[in-house]
């Protein structure tokens, strides 16, 4: 009893601390993960009591907004917020995990965890991704206690909080049918009956999550080779505990076929419940998004850091492979060996707190800049969300904030408010098509300039009257 009590301290005490230090972090960060993803994101969740049908918004995740929008009425830190404590409850449910399988190493899956590097860096943006981990690893902790319908319900909500989780249930459907729980089975249909009933009434068709599918078939980032988000290891697990997951998923596999799991009429244990609740919805995860990567599918942009949704069960089936590997005394010191080399990796590639460079360093300037000069009323025309968020306006109010796609090429134009334009060399000329001589044209006079020092120019103009 003594020794449990303490295995809890040393748990909650690490938490504690590593808590602490992402909050710190994530404070004084001047950018985080997923760029404009992340500001968008922040946007939806900040104005979504302005604009009650963003509750339902597919791009922005409904079950993401509803859960958020509370914490971002504090601001972008309220968003950070609101995802460590998300990452703080999964990291919990880990642990519990863990404790149900009497692992004794289990203090340190917080530790493995959080300095995982991106898991590291995503739980202090506003990204989907922590949410998407929370509801997987909370539904998995409640399949394993055998509280089925909880686990159930629960997870039929995942299709909420990011896309990938109509993948996810069906891992789960696929368990439930094996374990011959028939009964269960309609609740992982919960979720979608709530929230096809809310878009209904809220005048949206009843199958709105398919018809309002934001992602076309073909992706508009283009594709690559399966390996490309593989290669970015280091970025995502760290070498330390990637080669320990992979000797994870070899002990796995072992003691699943010398326990004879593959037969399906067979009682499951735990080994089998391993296998299908916590290493299958991971790899089933892993490979689909290597797939629409290759194939240039489903929006895929190939970027690592949709991961994080997974890595909790990485961590769940490393240390349970690692207590079958050793005895109590030994595991500890390996852990022990393994935290050493682990803890440095998030700090490998980045410097915490994050200072912002290049063109977000451009653009966080050229706000602060504006706001000593900037009217009380007035348009301002942007290509990069950074400008907006920086000066904190809404950019759901297009009569004031305009992305410069409205923006009139023909100097058409006729506005009774100070008019200002940030044109720069990569969104404005690119992703917009305005080019600099479409702004001098049109009676704008340059007022202010910034530049990286290398390729980025930012140009604030102001419209003569």
């Amino acid at each position: 009893m003594l020794k449990t009590i303490q295995r809890h301290i040393v748990f909650f005490t690490l938490l504690f601390v590593i808590s602490t230090l992402l909050l710190y972090f994530s404070y004084y960060n001047e950018f985080c993960e997923g760029a404009a993803d992340n500001i968008w994101h922040y946007y939806f969740s900040k104005y979504a009591l302005n604009y009650p049908d963003f509750f339902l918004h597919h791009w922005g995740k409904p079950l993401f907004i509803l859960l958020s929008t509370w914490f971002a009425q504090f601001g972008f830190y309220g968003m950070k917020v609101f995802n460590i404590i998300c990452a703080i409850i999964t990291s919990i449910y880990v642990y519990k995990i863990l404790v149900h399988f009497k692992i004794h190493s289990a203090w340190a899956s917080v530790v493995v965890l959080f300095f995982s590097p991106l898991y590291f860096i995503v739980a202090q943006s506003a990204l989907t991704e922590p949410l998407f981990a929370l509801i997987l690893t909370c539904g998995i902790y409640y399949y394993f206690i055998d509280r089925d319908i909880i686990a159930s319900i629960i997870l039929s909500f995942i299709l909420f909080s990011r896309s990938e989780g109509m993948f996810i249930l069906a891992c789960f459907v696929v368990y439930l049918i094996i374990a011959k729980k028939w009964k269960v089975l309609p609740f992982l249909s919960l979720g979608f009956v709530v929230y096809a009933c809310v878009g209904y009434f809220m005048g949206h068709d009843i199958f709105w999550y398919f018809t309002e599918n934001p992602y076309s078939l073909k992706s508009p980032y283009g594709h690559g080779h399966y390996t490309d988000i593989l290669k970015r290891y280091d970025n995502i697990w760290g070498l330390p505990f990637l080669i320990t997951y992979c000797i994870s998923i070899i002990i796995l596999v072992y003691y699943f076929f010398k326990e004879k799991q593959y037969f399906f009429w067979k009682s499951k244990n735990e080994t089998s419940k391993l296998m299908y609740l916590v290493f299958v919805p991971s790899i089933v995860f892993l490979f689909f998004h290597l797939y629409v990567w290759h194939f240039g599918l489903c929006g895929s942009a190939g970027l690592e850091r949709v991961l994080v949704c997974v890595l909790p069960c990485n961590v769940i089936l490393t240390f349970w492979a690692i207590d079958k590997l050793f005895l109590p005394r030994i595991s500890n010191v390996f852990i022990l060996i393994l935290l050493f080399f682990h803890i440095q990796t998030p700090f490998k590639t980045f410097s915490y707190p994050l200072k912002a460079w290049g063109a977000d360093r451009c653009e966080l300037e050229a706000a602060e800049w504006f706001k000593t000069i900037m009217p009380e009323k007035c348009i301002i025309y942007y290509a990069y969300p950074n400008i907006i968020f920086n000066l904190n306006k809404d950019p759901f109010d297009k009569n004031l904030n305009r992305e410069q796609f409205a923006y009139k090429k023909d100097c058409s134009e006729n506005e009774n408010l100070p008019t200002f334009f940030f044109w720069d060399s990569v969104f404005s000329e690119f992703s917009c098509g305005v080019k600099l001589d479409d702004v001098e044209k049109c009676n704008y006079k340059k007022i202010k300039e910034f530049t990286d020092g290398a390729n980025f120019r930012l140009i604030v103009f102001q419209k003569l009257q």
